[in-house]
């Protein structure tokens, strides 16, 4: 109430947490251990409600941190607007300075407000250049200006895929719940040769191998069951049930549950395999919608790109050997190739090709696509 918030919130992810994280000496507790935390993330996030403020999975405090730590704010803003602002409570922890800088983003207060146009657009006007880009701690995955969401760190190339694949961050929890699921290494592998044809689909974390075929299946899948679920409204942070706690099944899981539940619901006769393909339809249309609006059939090099810190990190580390979840170069252009083969795409531009559109049923985009001589020969 002292801060004009309720004193309750919810949020299901990184807007619960991510609040504080600008402060570079940490909250300032008010009468217990930590409750500074607490109490400030409630009105962080209550106040990014009323503002309607999105924090781009916590990339605007990333942003927010960098500009402060690295000395652009005081390069960028006008001698006035910087002397305006309580860098003191910042360095205090005073929950005050959210309050504060909330308000100067929602109402676009002065050249500070400009953090909330978002990375791409920042590092365009304050001319942030690769150091900004390259930074580590930034965790940018694409050059778009969008952050990792369980990327390389994730299943290595499996996740590294996922996140070159969409326009913003993937939203994809299909191989994350799989790594998270606390079955023992030996049983993830099992389970891994079972659906990908081989244990080397799943690495250990921090202790990857280079690509291979089984991979990119676990790739392909991955990506699929996050467009099927959103397709069916189903949470693609608890589905698809890979793998179970219960020895009686062995710890497996039923992968044709989401085909069972359409049958139970619709009454229409449904099959793993036909919401597979249903899938696969919806992600090559995204695809092509991302073909048509960038105007360029070279996905690979206009639109799957990665930031050079996932490939400079741990510099002290060999890549492929434990420690580290850094990538290679190399591999993961190798990786690209194999994947746009399996969805049969054009192998070097990484776009569709008029043979897969028509196997889906869409031969209207590939007329469409055509038409804007943005099929591959």
């Amino acid at each position: 109430k002292e801060f004009g918030v309720p004193s309750t919130g919810g949020n299901t992810c990184v807007a619960n947490f991510v609040h504080t994280t600008i402060f570079p000496n940490g909250p300032k507790d008010f009468e217990d251990k930590d409750d500074g935390r607490v109490i400030g993330n409630l009105v962080g996030l209550n106040l990014f409600d009323d503002y309607g403020l999105w924090c781009n999975y916590g990339q605007l405090h990333r942003d927010f941190t960098y500009c402060y730590s690295k000395g652009v704010f005081k390069r960028v803003l006008p001698a006035e607007e910087y002397a305006e602002i309580r860098w003191d409570q910042l360095e205090a922890g005073d929950v005050n300075f959210i309050k504060d800088f909330y308000y100067r983003l929602a109402h676009r207060v002065g050249e500070l407000s400009h953090l909330a146009d978002g990375s791409y657009a920042i590092a365009e006007r304050w001319n942030l250049g690769e150091e900004y880009w390259g930074y580590a701690k930034n965790k940018l995955w694409s050059p778009f200006g969008y952050p990792v969401h369980h990327a390389n760190e994730a299943s290595a190339q499996v996740g590294s895929i996922v996140n070159c694949m969409f326009n913003r961050d993937c939203m994809t929890h299909t191989h994350i719940n799989f790594i998270g699921s606390g079955l023992p290494l030996k049983l993830q592998r099992e389970v891994a040769k079972e659906l990908f044809g081989s244990e080397d689909a799943y690495d250990e974390t921090k202790n990857y191998t280079p690509i291979n075929d089984a991979k990119i299946k676990y790739a392909k899948w991955s990506l699929l069951r996050v467009c099927l679920h959103n397709a069916v409204t189903l949470c693609n942070w608890v589905w698809p049930m890979t793998v179970s706690p219960l020895k009686s099944r062995n710890y497996r899981g039923d992968l044709a549950l989401e085909a069972k539940f359409f049958k139970a619901i619709t009454g229409e006769e449904m099959t793993q395999e036909k919401l597979d393909l249903a899938a696969e339809r919806i992600f090559t249309l995204h695809r092509a919608y991302t073909v048509k609006l960038m105007q360029t059939k070279d996905m690979r090099n206009e639109h799957d790109l990665i930031c050079s810190w996932v490939f400079d990190k741990d510099p002290q580390i060999p890549v492929f050997t434990e420690g580290t979840d850094k990538m290679d170069r190399d591999d993961m252009h190798a990786s690209l190739t194999m994947f746009y083969k399996e969805m049969g795409w054009d192998p070097q531009l990484g776009c569709p090709t008029r043979e897969t559109l028509q196997r889906l049923g869409l031969e209207d985009i590939a007329a469409d696509l055509a038409a804007h001589n943005l099929l591959p020969a």
